[in-house]
């Protein structure tokens, strides 16, 4: 686990991928005031306890969770947690019965549920909340302070800047995809916290941007199957993961 201090008061947890062949790992970032924190994510039981732990080494408790979507790399530490209030989108349903076994459905259901933009103020911070459908239906983007902008999974990065493939589940998903990085453009003068990989400075979030879009896009045009060289033609980056494009291939 790498500990990257965003700011003084911002501190970014970054763990390595968990297995071979995977160039990505998660993310948690704190958000503190004076003795107390609020999370952005949990990652898995095993990443949550050792932040949990270094948390409580410094004298923090965790106040409050935001959790950027609902998938397990982003939530499962939840199962570390009780009476934290735990803010998620009010889509989060969908999410948890796509990909979590109904009895485990008690550990994830958020106490505060975000429907609309949502600012909290903690201590010296204001962080707004705000719902992004995109790389999922349940995806919250999480301003911090005018300063820097979460973006969970809607930009994925390995550990070591490099980017990844755009994750979209299925074809039908690419408008709303889409849709979020349009809206993540009204960010660029932000540091943009990626749910994988470090934060990087807002001024290069339009290229990046661009060339995820540009895949999208060739693929929406595509009038029969194409390959993943023809997707990413009008891209000026090396995406990693691009066995991610298999199930996206079909025209």
């Amino acid at each position: 686990m790498l500990k990257k201090e965003l700011s003084s008061d911002i501190l970014q947890y970054i763990f390595p991928p968990r297995r071979e062949g995977v160039h990505f790992g998660d993310n948690i970032t704190a958000v503190i005031h004076e003795n107390k924190a609020v999370l952005i994510d949990v990652g898995f039981e095993d990443e949550a306890k050792q932040v949990f732990e270094d948390l409580s080494e410094m004298g923090i408790t965790i106040d409050k969770v935001i959790i950027s979507h609902f998938h397990d790399d982003h939530m499962n530490g939840l199962k570390l947690l009780s009476d934290v209030p735990v803010y998620g989108s009010s889509h989060f349903q969908h999410a948890l019965d796509m990909w979590v076994e109904k009895e485990e459905h008690k550990h994830f259901v958020p106490s505060v549920v975000v429907e609309q933009p949502m600012k909290i103020e903690f201590g010296n911070h204001t962080l707004e909340i705000i719902p992004s459908p995109g790389h999922s239906m349940c995806t919250v983007l999480v301003k911090i302070n005018e300063q820097f902008l979460h973006v969970a999974d809607e930009i994925m990065y390995s550990p070591d800047g490099q980017p990844l493939l755009p994750s979209i589940e299925c074809r039908g998903d690419i408008k709303r995809q889409l849709e979020s990085w349009d809206r993540i453009k009204d960010y660029q003068t932000l540091d943009i916290i990626p749910g994988h990989g470090a934060t990087f400075e807002g001024n290069t979030l339009l290229q990046d941007l661009q060339n995820r879009s540009a895949f999208a896009r060739t693929i929406l045009k595509a009038e029969s199957a194409i390959t993943y060289e023809e997707a990413v033609k009008d891209c000026d980056c090396t995406f990693l993961h691009s066995n991610w494009f298999d199930h996206l291939a079909e025209g």
